[in-house]
């Protein structure tokens, strides 16, 4: 038996994101050919790609000019964000398990002591001068990404998370990610997503090899659905 399946992990938003939580995820399917003498079954095999999650409430609107994929500095300053810095590397691929080149990937998040670059936000922790906040990058024509960030710390309600904006040439998912080892079932929104696999599609995983020693490496692969590479 031989099967091929797909490899899966997994700025405004004034447009029209829906704030809606899809709980449903997008299917991501292979094709596995059973050969026996004189026949040929084709077997449909299906997998949980990226669901889509609200967008949140605290995208940066003081933002920086420095928006490049390392948020732990910001250009013209010394120093550098606090907290635990960390590499994020991952792919997006379509429903085949296709790449995705040149998508644009928009990503923010609070700093490490869970406090975001937005003055509504309520929570009273400090702003960290040293932190970015937010980033805008592509994808190489490999479909891979690569940021350096610190983890977030969490806050009233959430635990820690990473919120995304993703667009290919046709399709554009609004997600959140989150990170392995924490109790993220207390999260509502990682709750609400009511299979494991799901679950699973929007939690990192610990890379057992680091890109740089002492920076610990997180995997995140991003499905899209109806993207084609082609």
């Amino acid at each position: 038996m031989r099967c091929i399946t797909p490899s899966l992990a997994p700025f405004a938003l004034p447009d029209t994101v829906s704030r809606r939580i899809m709980l449903t995820g997008l299917a991501v399917t292979g094709v596995c050919a059973v050969s026996q003498p004189g026949t040929t079954q084709v077997k449909t095999l299906t997998r949980r790609g990226t669901p889509h999650l609200m967008p949140g409430p605290f995208y940066p609107l003081n933002r920086s000019a420095d928006e490049d994929a390392d948020l732990t500095r910001i250009a013209g300053r010394t120093g550098q964000a606090s907290g635990t810095i960390i590499d994020l590397i991952g792919q997006v691929l379509d429903v085949r398990g296709g790449i995705v080149p040149n998508a644009m990937i928009r990503m923010w998040q609070a700093n490490s002591m869970g406090r975001y670059h937005h003055p509504k936000d309520p929570g009273g922790a400090p702003i960290d001068p040293g932190f970015q906040g937010a980033a805008i990058l592509r994808t190489n024509q490999a479909g891979r990404y690569r940021v350096r960030t610190v983890i977030p710390g969490p806050y009233a309600g959430r635990l820690r998370h990473i919120h995304f904006d993703v667009r290919g040439r046709k399709q554009r998912l609004v997600t959140q990610m989150f990170f392995p080892g924490e109790p993220n079932e207390r999260d509502f929104l990682y709750r609400s997503l009511r299979s494991h696999a799901l679950q699973a599609a929007v939690t990192a995983k610990s890379a057992r090899r680091r890109l740089e020693a002492g920076v610990p490496t997180f995997i995140w692969d991003i499905v899209f659905a109806g993207e084609s590479s082609s």
